[in-house]
């Protein structure tokens, strides 16, 4: 029995058609291999390369622009100081200031006894009360007054015992504030007249008549003389003060 020719007839050429299209597929499945490998490894390369860091130079903070240092920060809970507080702190301190020297101690009246003014008082229509005690170093006060119809005239006798005289003070109270000079001089003048040692009577009743009204001070006979005037009152103050 012959075999025919052509491709529909068991032979030769019938496997050769068979193996070609057998090539065919497989090198179609090689070529889309190949392109989905191709494919994976570019996503693969994209992906490491975003993930590199960069080799781009920092940017200059604000701190650090044209050369200006970095200010040092300051710890948590720490307050920063403020120039003015540095300088502040820094201040040298103040010398302490010298004491004030104290005020001359009074002391008696040379020469003078309270008889000598509480009984030229007297004699001067006065009353005047029996010495009495007063304040804690239990000093003797002797008291004189005279009421009159142009005013009041008191003084006050201040000694440490019954023979001598640390302050003598007398006031005058007018009821006519105009007058209250005049009626003063007169009587304070008077009382600048006391006897001490080393008193000048005149030039004491002199300087009280010409300054009285107003505040002033004097000194005779080592002896302080001291003015004042308040309303229609005017007084005098005689005193020994030491140094």
């Amino acid at each position: 029995m012959c075999i025919g020719k052509g491709p529909y007839f068991y032979g030769a050429p019938a496997l050769d058609v068979k193996g070609a299209m057998i090539r065919a597929t497989l090198l179609a499945a090689t070529l889309a291999m190949a392109i989905l490998m191709v494919a994976g490894c570019g996503q693969e390369g994209a992906g490491q390369g975003s993930g590199h860091e960069s080799t781009a130079e920092p940017k200059p903070t604000p701190q650090a622009k044209h050369g200006q240092p970095e200010k040092p920060q300051t710890g948590k809970g720490e307050v920063a100081k403020k120039p003015f507080q540095e300088q502040k702190q820094h201040k040298h301190k103040q010398k302490p200031k010298s004491k004030p020297e104290p005020e001359p101690a009074p002391s008696n009246i040379p020469g003078l006894t309270p008889q000598d003014v509480y009984l030229n008082l007297e004699n001067r229509g006065f009353e005047c009360s029996e010495p009495e005690l007063m304040g804690p170093e239990d000093e003797v006060r002797w008291t004189c007054q005279k009421q009159e119809a142009e005013g009041e005239y008191l003084v006050e006798i201040s000694s440490k015992d019954a023979n001598s005289v640390r302050l003598l003070k007398a006031k005058v109270v007018s009821n006519d504030p105009a007058r209250a000079d005049a009626l003063a001089g007169d009587f304070l003048g008077y009382v600048a007249r006391v006897p001490y040692e080393g008193a000048q009577p005149e030039k004491a009743k002199g300087w009280v008549e010409n300054n009285v009204g107003s505040k002033a001070s004097a000194e005779f006979g080592g002896v302080s003389y001291t003015l004042g005037a308040k309303a229609g009152s005017r007084f005098l103050e005689i005193e020994k003060l030491e140094g």
